[in-house]
Formats: C-alpha cells, structure tokens, sequence
C-alpha cells in the first residue's frame, strides 16, 4: 500500500433518516469528549435536514435513501478533497467518556503506514464480545492483525480506515443486493470478498486498555478479563440453542452487545439506537452515570419523546 499523509485525517459520520435527531447529539459528544477531533462531516441528509451540521449534502429528499449510495459519494468526496484517512461511524455511536486524543489524531493514522494497516477498529479485541484471534504484535500498543478466516474485518463500530480502502468497500456494497450497514459487514468481512488482496490483509483492532485515557486498574483489569472468558463460553452455547429456537432469547438474557467498552473513543458497543428505538440497556448506562454531562439527559428525554 502507498504511504499517506496521516495528518489527512477526517471523520465521517453517516445518517439513517429516521436517526436523523441522534446525530446533533452525536456531534455535541464529539465536540465534549474529543474537542480536538479532524474535520467532522456527516452524510445521508439533505441540506434543509442537515441544518448547522457539518455536512455533505444528499440532493435527493426523496425516501427511503440507499446507505450505501450516500456514504459512497460522501468517501469519493472527501477523497477528492485530499483527505487520505477517515474515522468512518454510524450516527448512534458517540463518544461516552474523554478519548485519548493523542493516540486517535496521531498515534493510529500514523500507524496506517507503520503496520501497514487498511482498517483498524476501535471495538478492539479485548471485549466481552468477540474471542481473541490470531495474536498482538508486540511493541505496537497491543494491535492485534486479523488474519483469522472469521476475523472481524472492516465492521461498522467506530474505525478508522485508509479512504481508498473505505471507497472500495463502499463500491462493493453499493453494487450488491443489500446496499446498507448490514450488508456492509457480512459482505466486506468475507475473505473472498471482491477486495484488493492488500486491503483484507492488512486489517487490524486494537487494545482498548492499552491505548485508554482512563486506564483500568489491576482489579478491573481482572475482573474484565473473567467476564470475557465467561462470555466466550457462553457464546459457544448459541448455536446450539439458535436450532432449537431460542437463540435470540437467550443472546438478549446475558445482553453480548450491552456493555460499555473503554478504549481511545469509549463507546456503548450496541449504540444509541436498537432495532429502531432507542437501546433501553444504553439508557440503563446513561442512569448509573454519576455525574451525567448534559448530553446525556438530552438523549434520555429524546428517548421519552421519541418512544415507540
């Protein structure tokens, strides 16, 4: 991969219309939590819908709007702008605590030529969610490189990608059968998938507690560690239980995707918003916060408003 200038950085953040309201919350915790962040931009709304966001405009105000043919033109803009690394984000996945600003504006898009990296993900390895797979490289801020067949490459949580590797993924989902977020990773994580070699061989996730701003002490870390191993054991059960019908049932009992993940962008792993309605175990967070900033009493009373 050629080298890039990794102070050509920005973010881009894509609207689903119906989410639209979520994105100024979004912006209001980036600006609080990551003060220093690139050059923010969102994507998927129409100038009058935008408003005072920062935005690259959707002409057509027609609906419903195709994920993939927005956040496409969105990337190829910003490529022709010159940025050459972008954070790329849904708009329910704000920061929820400081991020280490250092590590996110230097630390990883420096990283993209060091590695040499395509992708690296900020739902790092070390959650409750996914087992380890393959290993860290060491000296390197515990960097894990996917190499596994069912490694969780190009994902949608918070991740920072090279843009000629984020525009050739769009461009793979834009011209498949599901053209939306979710297709977007059961497409592009494939290690078939109609991707330059280079880019699926050159992905990676991070350590969430090795390049955290708050960092975990001795205890978290243990306890942290024991829940993990728990929750890989119990997902092996979910296949077995997913053939019998209850799956589903049993995946929302232990809650896999409700937890609050430290890292440099402290994030909720599941996100604002949940099979259409705001994520009733991300409110259950917000109300054990001690002291919540004041974007989150905002989220909260938009979830009283826009419940159901």
């Amino acid at each position: 991969m050629k080298p890039i200038d990794p102070a050509r950085l920005c973010l881009l953040v894509t609207v689903y219309h119906p989410y639209r309201w979520v994105a100024p919350l979004t912006r209001k915790l980036l600006d609080r939590f990551w003060p220093d962040h690139p050059p923010l931009f969102f994507c998927g709304l129409t100038s009058e819908e935008a408003g005072d966001l920062p935005h690259i405009a959707w002409p057509d105000s027609a609906l419903p709007r195709v994920w993939a043919d927005f956040a496409l033109a969105a990337a190829r803009e910003l490529q022709a702008r010159g940025f050459e690394a972008c954070y790329f984000l849904l708009e329910d996945h704000p920061p929820l605590a400081p991020c280490h600003q250092d590590h996110l504006n230097h630390t990883l898009p420096r990283a993209l030529n060091e590695l040499p990296a395509s992708y690296v993900a900020l739902m790092g390895w070390d959650n409750r969610r996914f087992a380890t797979r393959g290993g860290p490289i060491g000296g390197r801020h515990r960097l894990m490189h996917l190499t596994a067949p069912q490694a969780p490459r190009f994902h949608l949580h918070p991740s920072l990608f090279r843009m000629e590797a984020l525009v050739a993924c769009l461009e793979n989902l834009a011209a498949s059968a599901k053209p939306n977020p979710w297709g977007f990773e059961k497409l592009n994580d494939k290690v078939d998938a109609a991707l330059p070699e280079e880019f699926k061989a050159h992905c990676h996730q991070i350590s969430g507690e090795e390049l955290a701003l708050q960092k975990p002490s001795a205890l978290e870390q243990a306890a942290r560690m024991a829940e993990r191993q728990f929750y890989h054991r119990a997902m092996n059960l979910f296949p077995l239980l997913n053939k019998v019908g209850l799956g589903m049932t049993f995946w929302d009992a232990l809650g896999f995707d409700n937890f609050f993940y430290n890292g440099p962008f402290p994030m909720f792993y599941s996100g604002v918003m949940a099979r259409g309605r705001v994520n009733p175990a991300f409110l259950r967070h917000l109300e054990q916060h001690p002291n919540p900033p004041p974007e989150f009493l905002e989220i909260a009373a938009a979830a009283r408003q826009h419940a159901g």
